[in-house]
């Protein structure tokens, strides 16, 4: 079975992973928010209480690659094709310029990501490095 037909998955999976250690670790600040009542609980008094606001965007990320990686699923699945290219490109550049000044963190995971969809796209790379087809 050609892997590339799930890349989907493998992100969402990213996301869950990612939510999954934003909960564990950012609970005591989630609980905090839950004790203030949730509402406008990341700004008070004109200034923004950034760990609060860093777990708020932490989440919404790690959602958004489960909802990305969905589509991407229901992209494959549909239309019989390979994702493009181009999101390849942006995952594995994205996943190098932030390993490069975050390397302890998940941003490892999406240059195999990045590759994984390019895999299809092989002899397109290929002429895009001067290569004979």
């Amino acid at each position: 079975m050609n892997a590339t037909r799930f890349s989907g998955y493998y992100l969402i999976a990213t996301g869950v992973i990612h939510n999954t250690l934003g909960l564990v670790m950012g609970w005591d600040i989630l609980a905090g928010m839950h004790q203030d009542g949730w509402w406008n609980t990341i700004e008070a008094g004109g200034q923004i209480n950034f760990a609060r606001s860093a777990i708020a965007w932490f989440l919404l990320v790690g959602f958004f690659w489960m909802l990305l990686g969905y589509l991407m699923q229901q992209w494959v699945r549909h239309s019989n094709r390979p994702l493009p290219a181009s999101l390849g490109w942006g995952m594995l550049a994205a996943g190098v310029s932030v390993a490069i000044v975050l390397p302890v963190s998940g941003a490892w995971l999406f240059i195999p990501q990045g590759l994984l969809i390019l895999w299809p796209h092989r002899p397109v790379m290929k002429g895009l490095a001067g290569e004979a087809h």
